[in-house]
């Protein structure tokens, strides 16, 4: 995770992750020794960094969270500690809460070691192979569909190490084949996307709609693709339902995705667009697909 632009003035931000205190402080003293500036630890789960003349510059605070879900395909025991930290800059002081959130992800978002021990276990050949280069893949190229892997990036690592060159490992995600005609990418920022197909379809129509833009995935449990959301414009990716006190969060831009596949198809085959009336949701930004992101590019 890479923190692409500045804060803006009174913005914070959240953070969760598998780290514990010490590597919050660890990470928020050194960015402070990086630029001389103080750091004051008012609590156990707060820390301030200052300028030399005390002025306080962005204060962290951080509370444990109750085990989370896996990252990975098996339950962890015992489950990874997990942390949610808040930074929270004063006004002009966006830039240092950028690079603290840089250095707090690089902490939080590695494989913890129990998490790396359940991954080299659900790949038994890749934990065999990976551990010097391989004659037999002398020569050799990888192409993979990483729709299938829930370890795309422990895959690609163990085949590296297993002597296929780095520049020799292909991924087909993000491309559909049309046979001898050509190939469809997906867009390189499928929000940014969206957005601009919205404000494009009210520039001319005057109507007031929301855009997700679709793509096929497959499951690593099961057989068959269905369809969920890559970008969005105009409606909240996610919907709060609350029935007798049970909130729950639905993924409403990948169910109206869902719902579009029917009619669109795959590759050509059906409609290149599909309008979807009737569904009730305030027309709103909030992030596009990328703010229900876990880890966010």
């Amino acid at each position: 995770m890479s923190t692409t632009a500045l804060l803006a003035e009174g913005d914070w931000t959240v953070l969760r992750g598998p780290v514990d205190s010490a590597a919050v402080i660890a990470a928020a003293t050194a960015v402070a020794e990086r630029h001389q500036l103080q750091c004051h630890q008012a609590d156990h789960n707060a820390i301030h960094l200052a300028s030399p003349d005390s002025h306080f510059l962005v204060t962290v605070r951080w509370k444990t969270l109750p085990p989370q879900a896996p990252r990975t395909l098996g339950f962890q025991l015992p489950a990874p500690a997990a942390v949610e930290i808040l930074i929270d800059p004063t006004p002009g002081a966006g830039w240092l809460a950028a690079e603290l959130h840089d250095a707090l992800s690089a902490r939080a978002l590695p494989y913890t070691d129990s998490e790396l021990d359940g991954i080299r276990a659900a790949m038994p050949l890749l934990e065999r192979y990976s551990t010097t280069p391989q004659q037999a893949f002398d020569g050799w190229a990888l192409l993979f569909r990483d729709h299938y892997l829930e370890h795309s990036t422990g895959f690609v690592l163990a085949m590296e190490r297993a002597g296929i060159p780095a520049e020799w490992i292909f991924t087909s995600a993000g491309i559909d084949r049309a046979g001898t005609e050509g190939a469809w990418l997906l867009p390189a920022a499928p929000d940014a996307s969206a957005r601009a197909l919205r404000d494009a379809l009210i520039t001319h129509t005057g109507a007031q709609v929301a855009v997700a833009i679709a793509d096929f995935d497959g499951r690593a449990d099961r057989r068959g693709v269905t369809v969920l959301s890559i970008g969005a414009a105009g409606v909240a990716p996610l919907r709060i339902t609350d029935h007798e006190g049970k909130r729950q969060e639905e993924a409403l831009t990948d169910l109206i995705a869902a719902a579009a596949g029917i009619i669109l198809g795959q590759r050509g085959r059906g409609a290149p667009a599909a309008v979807l009336r009737g569904i009730s949701d305030e027309a709103r930004e909030e992030g596009g697909v990328t703010a229900m992101l876990h880890h966010r590019p």
